[in-house]
């Protein structure tokens, strides 16, 4: 079994890319996922080019912050932020085909203007569920070749059946009152006849730039947990792999 876990939001703050990647030398994560538009995504990726051999990722914000695109009006509000994830989930906002496209791609060429290798395209929040994203996720990557997070059943068929790579299962357990090792122990036993298993995490530490864009702050308890994992026989057990791997 491929067992990819990925740690997202890198790029965020300081903290949090300062745990990632002291996950990453612990063993802990195999991947992560920049936000290319947040304010310490260039720092997140000095810290990358010393640690090459950890898979990155594109973690596509189409929720937090302002497009590096201009003229995107259907993914902002009136004062030219993205609109709020829930507002996209539950279709409340009519998000154009062309305004995605053109966002998404300008992330991934930005990400590329630094000079990296992308190893996966993933998305932050469940945007996918609008069906203007889910067409331009499905078609850029595509257009890059580069595999794509599947978070659910419904899309993985379909990303698979595009011919994108994409893992077999995929776990948002290890979260809130799941960020357990128990959490990730028990999926993995579950799927434990699948080629390749994605676990999420939001591993990192606690600062005060990262309350400002985020309320999820159970980071540290993420990496506690993951530090755990790693005093069993779990990591011994598994491959840990990345999506360039599948």
């Amino acid at each position: 079994m491929k067992l990819i876990i990925n740690a997202d939001d890198f790029g965020l703050s300081k903290g949090i890319n300062k745990g990632i990647i002291e996950a990453y030398q612990a063993g802990l994560i195999s991947s992560t996922t920049i936000m290319i538009n947040m304010p310490y995504a260039e720092e997140a990726i000095s810290k990358w080019k010393e640690n090459t051999s950890l898979g990155l990722g594109l973690h596509i914000n189409l929720t937090q912050g302002s497009p590096i695109c201009n003229n995107v009006s259907s993914l902002v509000d009136e004062n030219g932020i993205f609109h709020k994830h829930r507002k996209i989930e539950n279709g409340e906002i009519d998000i154009s085909y062309e305004d995605a496209y053109r966002e998404i791609k300008a992330q991934i060429d930005k990400l590329l203007s630094y000079e990296v290798r992308i190893d996966h395209l993933d998305y932050h929040h469940f945007i996918h569920l609008n069906q203007s994203i889910r067409k331009a996720l499905i078609n850029l990557a595509l257009e890059y070749k580069l595999p794509l997070r599947t978070v659910d059943s419904n899309f993985r068929d379909e990303v698979k059946l595009s011919g994108i790579k994409t893992p077999d299962e995929f776990s948002f357990d290890f979260y809130g009152d799941g960020a357990k090792l128990e959490s990730i122990v028990n999926f993995v036993e579950k799927h434990n006849d699948s080629n390749s298993i994605e676990i999420v995490t939001h591993c990192g530490y606690v600062d005060e730039d990262m309350k400002e864009r985020t309320s999820y702050v159970l980071r540290e308890v993420e990496l506690n947990e993951l530090r755990k994992l790693k005093t069993t026989s779990f990591y011994n057990q598994y491959n840990l792999s990345k999506y360039s791997d599948l």
